[in-house]
Protein backbone atom coordinates (compact mmCIF):
# COMPACT_ATOMS: atom_id res chain seq x y z
CA UNK A 1 0.00 0.00 0.00
CA UNK A 2 1.40 3.11 -1.08
CA UNK A 3 2.14 5.79 2.09
CA UNK A 4 -0.28 8.48 0.39
CA UNK A 5 -3.13 6.18 0.48
CA UNK A 6 -1.99 4.67 4.13
CA UNK A 7 -2.21 7.84 5.32
CA UNK A 8 -5.93 9.11 3.60
CA UNK A 9 -7.12 6.22 4.95
CA UNK A 10 -5.78 6.95 8.51
CA UNK A 11 -7.15 10.46 8.59
CA UNK A 12 -10.75 8.73 7.67
CA UNK A 13 -10.49 6.07 10.67
CA UNK A 14 -9.62 9.25 13.05
CA UNK A 15 -12.53 11.21 11.65
CA UNK A 16 -14.74 8.53 12.38
CA UNK A 17 -13.16 7.58 16.01
CA UNK A 18 -13.87 11.85 16.59
CA UNK A 19 -17.38 11.86 15.56
CA UNK A 20 -19.79 12.43 18.94
CA UNK A 21 -16.65 12.43 21.02
CA UNK A 22 -18.40 15.19 23.15
CA UNK A 23 -21.28 13.24 23.52
CA UNK A 24 -19.88 10.00 24.18
CA UNK A 25 -17.63 11.51 26.74
CA UNK A 26 -21.34 13.57 27.89
CA UNK A 27 -19.84 16.81 28.04
CA UNK A 28 -22.60 19.05 28.65
CA UNK A 29 -20.65 22.49 28.55
CA UNK A 30 -21.19 23.34 31.75
CA UNK A 31 -17.81 25.02 32.13
CA UNK A 32 -18.07 24.86 36.24
CA UNK A 33 -15.98 23.01 38.33
CA UNK A 34 -17.57 20.75 40.71
CA UNK A 35 -16.00 20.85 44.23
CA UNK A 36 -14.09 17.40 43.90
CA UNK A 37 -12.21 18.99 40.76
CA UNK A 38 -11.60 22.59 42.21
CA UNK A 39 -9.90 20.82 44.77
CA UNK A 40 -8.38 18.35 43.07
CA UNK A 41 -6.61 21.33 40.62
CA UNK A 42 -5.93 22.87 43.62
CA UNK A 43 -3.45 19.90 44.73
CA UNK A 44 -2.06 19.66 41.48
CA UNK A 45 -0.89 23.46 41.34
CA UNK A 46 -0.25 23.96 45.29
CA UNK A 47 3.58 25.16 43.94
CA UNK A 48 2.45 26.85 40.68
CA UNK A 49 0.97 30.82 41.24
CA UNK A 50 -1.54 31.50 38.70
CA UNK A 51 -3.03 34.47 39.76
CA UNK A 52 -2.25 36.98 36.86
CA UNK A 53 -0.54 34.45 34.37
CA UNK A 54 -1.52 33.18 31.29
CA UNK A 55 -2.71 30.21 31.16
CA UNK A 56 -3.29 27.41 28.04
CA UNK A 57 -5.41 24.47 28.60
CA UNK A 58 -5.14 22.27 25.19
CA UNK A 59 -8.24 19.85 24.76
CA UNK A 60 -10.59 21.96 27.80
CA UNK A 61 -13.18 19.67 27.10
CA UNK A 62 -16.34 20.12 29.26
CA UNK A 63 -14.34 23.57 30.65
CA UNK A 64 -14.10 23.23 34.11
CA UNK A 65 -9.97 23.66 34.57
CA UNK A 66 -11.01 26.66 33.03
CA UNK A 67 -13.76 27.88 35.12
CA UNK A 68 -11.38 27.04 38.13
CA UNK A 69 -7.91 28.87 36.58
CA UNK A 70 -9.80 32.12 36.10
CA UNK A 71 -11.43 31.96 39.24
CA UNK A 72 -8.43 31.87 40.76
CA UNK A 73 -7.47 35.05 38.83
CA UNK A 74 -5.40 33.44 35.68
CA UNK A 75 -5.79 34.81 32.61
CA UNK A 76 -7.05 31.35 30.66
CA UNK A 77 -7.14 30.48 26.61
CA UNK A 78 -8.10 27.10 25.78
CA UNK A 79 -8.35 24.86 22.55
CA UNK A 80 -10.57 22.22 21.52
CA UNK A 81 -11.65 20.51 18.39
CA UNK A 82 -15.03 20.74 19.01
CA UNK A 83 -16.82 23.41 17.45
CA UNK A 84 -20.03 22.94 19.28
CA UNK A 85 -18.08 23.33 23.15
CA UNK A 86 -16.09 26.58 21.59
CA UNK A 87 -18.72 27.87 21.06
CA UNK A 88 -20.30 27.29 24.33
CA UNK A 89 -16.92 28.66 25.90
CA UNK A 90 -16.98 31.59 24.26
CA UNK A 91 -20.40 32.27 25.32
CA UNK A 92 -19.33 32.00 28.98
CA UNK A 93 -16.72 34.45 28.04
CA UNK A 94 -13.74 32.53 27.99
CA UNK A 95 -11.41 32.96 25.09
CA UNK A 96 -11.31 29.72 23.41
CA UNK A 97 -9.79 28.99 19.89
CA UNK A 98 -9.46 26.25 17.34
CA UNK A 99 -6.23 27.11 16.47
CA UNK A 100 -3.14 24.45 16.48
CA UNK A 101 -0.54 24.71 18.47
CA UNK A 102 1.90 25.82 15.63
CA UNK A 103 -0.93 28.89 14.98
CA UNK A 104 -0.61 29.82 18.27
CA UNK A 105 3.48 30.03 18.23
CA UNK A 106 3.79 31.87 14.90
CA UNK A 107 0.83 34.45 16.27
CA UNK A 108 3.10 35.30 19.36
CA UNK A 109 1.25 34.08 22.06
CA UNK A 110 3.33 33.72 25.24
CA UNK A 111 2.22 31.50 28.23
CA UNK A 112 3.28 31.13 31.86
CA UNK A 113 1.57 27.75 32.25
CA UNK A 114 0.15 25.18 29.86
CA UNK A 115 -2.03 22.01 30.73
CA UNK A 116 -3.03 19.18 29.14
CA UNK A 117 -5.15 16.77 31.23
CA UNK A 118 -5.79 13.56 29.62
CA UNK A 119 -4.34 14.73 25.93
CA UNK A 120 -0.97 13.51 25.85
CA UNK A 121 -1.81 10.06 25.18
CA UNK A 122 -4.18 10.82 22.04
CA UNK A 123 -0.74 11.87 20.22
CA UNK A 124 1.35 9.39 18.91
CA UNK A 125 5.13 9.49 19.85
CA UNK A 126 6.19 11.44 16.80
CA UNK A 127 3.54 14.11 17.31
CA UNK A 128 3.94 14.21 21.18
CA UNK A 129 7.66 15.03 20.59
CA UNK A 130 6.66 17.92 17.95
CA UNK A 131 3.70 19.36 20.50
CA UNK A 132 6.03 18.85 23.17
CA UNK A 133 8.46 21.45 21.01
CA UNK A 134 5.89 23.63 19.97
CA UNK A 135 4.76 24.25 23.64
CA UNK A 136 8.40 25.40 24.64
CA UNK A 137 8.34 27.80 22.16
CA UNK A 138 4.69 29.17 23.56
CA UNK A 139 6.32 29.09 27.07
CA UNK A 140 7.70 32.25 29.10
CA UNK A 141 11.09 31.74 30.49
CA UNK A 142 10.85 29.75 33.54
CA UNK A 143 7.25 28.39 32.08
CA UNK A 144 5.98 25.16 33.38
CA UNK A 145 3.24 22.13 31.39
CA UNK A 146 1.25 20.39 33.75
CA UNK A 147 0.41 17.25 32.61
CA UNK A 148 -2.04 13.97 32.89
CA UNK A 149 -2.31 10.71 31.44
CA UNK A 150 -2.67 6.87 31.81
CA UNK A 151 -0.44 5.35 34.03
CA UNK A 152 1.67 3.38 31.39
CA UNK A 153 3.53 1.43 34.22
CA UNK A 154 0.56 0.10 36.47
CA UNK A 155 -1.77 -2.72 35.08
CA UNK A 156 -4.59 -0.64 36.63
CA UNK A 157 -3.55 2.29 34.12
CA UNK A 158 -5.22 -0.11 31.25
CA UNK A 159 -8.51 0.63 32.31
CA UNK A 160 -8.18 4.65 31.06
CA UNK A 161 -5.34 3.77 28.64
CA UNK A 162 -7.65 0.86 26.84
CA UNK A 163 -10.75 2.19 27.76
CA UNK A 164 -10.44 5.02 24.57
CA UNK A 165 -10.05 4.11 21.06
CA UNK A 166 -8.33 7.57 20.09
CA UNK A 167 -5.36 6.72 22.58
CA UNK A 168 -2.21 6.36 20.58
CA UNK A 169 0.75 6.65 22.61
CA UNK A 170 1.62 4.28 26.69
CA UNK A 171 3.39 6.78 29.14
CA UNK A 172 5.67 5.78 31.98
CA UNK A 173 7.52 8.19 34.52
CA UNK A 174 10.60 6.91 32.47
CA UNK A 175 9.53 7.79 29.11
CA UNK A 176 7.98 11.12 30.02
CA UNK A 177 11.74 12.15 31.72
CA UNK A 178 12.93 10.69 28.60
CA UNK A 179 10.44 13.19 26.34
CA UNK A 180 11.16 15.93 28.67
CA UNK A 181 14.81 15.37 27.83
CA UNK A 182 14.60 15.30 23.95
CA UNK A 183 12.25 18.53 24.47
CA UNK A 184 14.45 20.80 26.33
CA UNK A 185 12.22 20.40 29.73
CA UNK A 186 13.56 19.51 32.82
CA UNK A 187 11.39 17.58 35.00
CA UNK A 188 9.83 18.86 38.50
CA UNK A 189 8.00 15.89 39.65
CA UNK A 190 6.04 12.75 37.77
CA UNK A 191 4.10 10.37 39.75
CA UNK A 192 0.68 9.56 40.80
CA UNK A 193 -1.89 12.32 40.13
CA UNK A 194 -2.74 14.15 43.05
CA UNK A 195 -5.16 12.30 45.43
CA UNK A 196 -8.61 14.43 46.86
CA UNK A 197 -11.04 12.92 48.81
CA UNK A 198 -14.20 12.44 47.32
CA UNK A 199 -16.24 14.37 50.04
CA UNK A 200 -15.01 17.01 52.62
CA UNK A 201 -16.84 15.47 55.65
CA UNK A 202 -14.47 13.35 58.08
CA UNK A 203 -15.27 9.74 57.18
CA UNK A 204 -14.22 10.54 53.52
CA UNK A 205 -10.89 11.85 54.40
CA UNK A 206 -9.90 9.54 56.53
CA UNK A 207 -11.13 6.80 54.12
CA UNK A 208 -9.09 8.35 51.61
CA UNK A 209 -5.81 8.74 54.27
CA UNK A 210 -6.01 4.86 54.46
CA UNK A 211 -6.27 4.13 51.04
CA UNK A 212 -3.47 5.94 50.46
CA UNK A 213 -1.59 4.47 53.09
CA UNK A 214 -1.75 0.95 51.72
CA UNK A 215 -1.63 1.74 48.02
CA UNK A 216 2.08 3.07 49.14
CA UNK A 217 2.14 -0.17 51.24
CA UNK A 218 1.86 -1.95 48.19
CA UNK A 219 4.34 -0.05 46.00
CA UNK A 220 6.90 -0.53 48.18
CA UNK A 221 6.32 -4.24 48.30
CA UNK A 222 6.47 -4.44 45.09
CA UNK A 223 9.67 -2.64 44.25
CA UNK A 224 11.24 -4.93 46.98
CA UNK A 225 9.93 -8.15 45.52
CA UNK A 226 11.19 -7.28 42.21
CA UNK A 227 14.28 -5.25 43.15
CA UNK A 228 13.83 -1.90 41.49
CA UNK A 229 12.59 1.12 42.60
CA UNK A 230 9.72 2.25 44.37
CA UNK A 231 6.87 2.79 40.76
CA UNK A 232 3.73 4.70 40.80
CA UNK A 233 0.67 2.49 40.84
CA UNK A 234 -2.26 4.77 40.62
CA UNK A 235 -4.29 4.73 38.00
CA UNK A 236 -2.92 7.89 36.25
CA UNK A 237 0.28 9.72 36.47
CA UNK A 238 1.07 13.84 36.34
CA UNK A 239 4.23 15.27 35.57
CA UNK A 240 5.29 19.05 36.11
CA UNK A 241 7.73 20.20 33.99
CA UNK A 242 9.46 22.98 33.69
CA UNK A 243 11.48 25.14 30.46
CA UNK A 244 14.72 24.64 30.30
CA UNK A 245 15.89 27.89 29.09
CA UNK A 246 19.67 27.21 28.53
CA UNK A 247 18.89 24.97 25.43
CA UNK A 248 19.43 26.74 22.37
CA UNK A 249 16.23 27.29 20.26
CA UNK A 250 17.36 25.13 17.20
CA UNK A 251 16.58 22.14 19.69
CA UNK A 252 12.36 22.78 19.42
CA UNK A 253 12.14 21.60 15.07
CA UNK A 254 10.46 18.95 14.54
CA UNK A 255 8.34 17.47 11.70
CA UNK A 256 3.99 18.52 12.15
CA UNK A 257 1.51 15.97 12.47
CA UNK A 258 -0.75 14.93 9.55
CA UNK A 259 -3.92 13.72 11.08
CA UNK A 260 -7.32 15.18 13.25
CA UNK A 261 -6.15 13.57 16.53
CA UNK A 262 -2.96 14.97 16.19
CA UNK A 263 -4.45 18.24 16.85
CA UNK A 264 -5.24 19.93 20.41
CA UNK A 265 -8.32 19.38 21.45
CA UNK A 266 -11.44 16.58 22.54
CA UNK A 267 -8.85 15.01 24.21
CA UNK A 268 -10.30 14.21 27.94
CA UNK A 269 -10.27 11.58 29.56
Amino acid sequence: MHDATAAGMSTRADDTLYQDYAGWKKWGGEFEASDFEARYFAAELADVEIAGRRVLEIGFGNGSFLHWARRQGALVVGTELDAAMIERARAKGFDAQAESLDVLVQSGQRFDLVVAFDVFEHWDTPTLIAKLQQIRLLLNAGGRVLARFPNGQSPFGRVHQYGDLTHRSVLSASSVRQLAHMTGFGVERVGNACRVPVRRDFFSRLKHYWRGVRRARIERTLARLYGFGRLALDPNLSALLRKDDALPAASTTAPQATHPSNQPGMLHQ
